[in-house]
């Protein structure tokens, strides 16, 4: 009896390549504070692909990343917060998109805005993570990192529709 693999050598060449390719690009864009793709790709893949396997990609990413960018304690805060992000993406935000769309509000316009959202979502998760791993008052760093939780949300509302198309294309040819 043969077990059926827990995921196909196709799935895991695509989270290794798209983990390498987020890597790249978080450590290209790391001049630029909060400033980064790779939650665009993160949601995109998630909603257009898998959810298990953008969380995934998410996972490889932020620990290879550490390894250039900086390693600690916060490495674990950080796929927490992208992961509670992925499923408020998916479960929640996509579908209200879908509806928004019935009312003839653009789809791709509403998932941008709500990428943008998510932006800010996962700032205040992970700043709410380095308050308790710090015993830090949680508005202190949710004041303090509202600008670099402002440029992220800006950075995945640009980014989203820019690599929507792209990642579509990906999605399409994966299916086929």
């Amino acid at each position: 009896m043969t077990k059926t693999p827990i995921l196909s050598l196709q799935q895991v060449t695509r989270i290794a390549l798209l983990s390498a390719l987020c890597v790249v690009l978080r450590y290209a864009f790391a001049s630029l504070p909060n400033v980064q793709p790779i939650t665009a790709i993160f949601l995109l893949w998630g909603l257009l692909v898998s959810l298990r396997e953008s969380l995934l990609i998410m996972a490889v990413t932020m620990l290879v990343s550490s390894f250039l960018l900086g390693f600690g304690p916060w490495v674990f805060w950080q796929i927490l917060a992208f992961a509670l992000v992925l499923l408020l993406w998916r479960w929640l935000l996509c579908p209200l998109s879908k509806f928004l769309a019935t009312l003839g509000i653009s789809e791709l316009l509403s998932q941008s805005v709500f990428a943008g959202l998510m932006g800010v979502a996962y700032g205040v998760i992970i700043d709410s993570c380095y308050a308790l791993l710090y015993g830090m008052p949680w508005w202190t760093y949710v004041l303090a990192g509202a600008s670099f939780n402002l440029a992220h949300a800006l950075s995945t509302l640009l980014f989203y529709p820019l690599l929507f198309p792209i990642i579509r294309r990906f999605s399409h040819e994966k299916n086929t």
